[in-house]
């Protein structure tokens, strides 16, 4: 993906993210409206007019959708955990956590087995002197970068 569709889509999502945080506002407003229904017409009229407005709320974003998010991936867990009512930032919470808890996993690995290597690299030296040059040039082709250490 280029810079230029990169930006697109952010475009694009942003708008998404917009127009489906207004119709959940418009979802609690009908949904304030039917707990406190009178029945009056002024009611009835008041309750059509909002849900009209709503449905084509919902057809605009539909449309908005098909047309420009159809190169967006979403992955299924996100939709079934949509799906099963769940709310998708809590996905993500819990999608970042979870990365977060294996890199550093595994990076206390790399640098345990960095640690191993020059204590392995040590012995090897001290036990076979004339191997101490090769062990040298071992640990400083394959060591750390100094952000790692």
């Amino acid at each position: 993906m280029t810079t230029t569709s990169m930006d697109v889509s952010s475009e694009v999502l942003v708008a998404t993210k917009n127009q489906m945080s207004h119709l959940i506002e418009a979802f609690m407003e009908l949904g304030v409206m039917v707990h406190d229904f009178q029945g009056t017409e002024q009611a009835r009229n008041g309750a059509s007019i909002r849900l009209n407005q709503t449905l084509e709320d919902l057809a605009k974003l539909a449309a908005y959708s098909s047309e420009n998010l159809k190169d967006v991936p979403i992955p299924l867990d996100v939709l079934q955990y949509i799906e099963d009512g769940r709310n998708p930032d809590v996905y993500t919470r819990e999608f970042i956590e979870s990365t977060s808890k294996l890199g550093g996993y595994l990076s206390a690995k790399v640098k345990g087995m960095d640690k191993l290597k020059k204590v392995l690299g040590a012995k090897i030296a001290q036990e076979f002197p004339e191997l101490d040059e090769v062990v040298d040039e071992i640990i400083n082709t394959t060591a750390l970068p100094e952000t790692e250490r």
